[in-house]
């Protein structure tokens, strides 16, 4: 995994017995996700999982359009 730049940032909910907890986990591939679910705390007591693409200035963000349009 590239420490200094992760291409995403998954936020992972899990439920406690005093409320909800928020996880952040950065990592390069959206396979290493399963990794990190199969080996956190029990995923039935993940509430949910949101995954985000980290933009910088060499990966900007693009519309759906402009993208096939490249």
């Amino acid at each position: 995994m590239n420490d200094n730049n992760p291409r995403w940032t998954a936020k992972i909910t899990y439920l406690h017995d005093d409320g909800p907890h928020d996880r952040l986990f950065a990592f390069d591939e959206l396979y290493e996700l399963q990794d990190i679910v199969e080996c956190g705390p029990d995923f039935y007591s993940i509430e949910s999982i949101v995954v985000i693409i980290n933009t910088n200035e060499h990966c900007p963000k693009v519309t759906v359009e402009g993208a096939l349009r490249r």
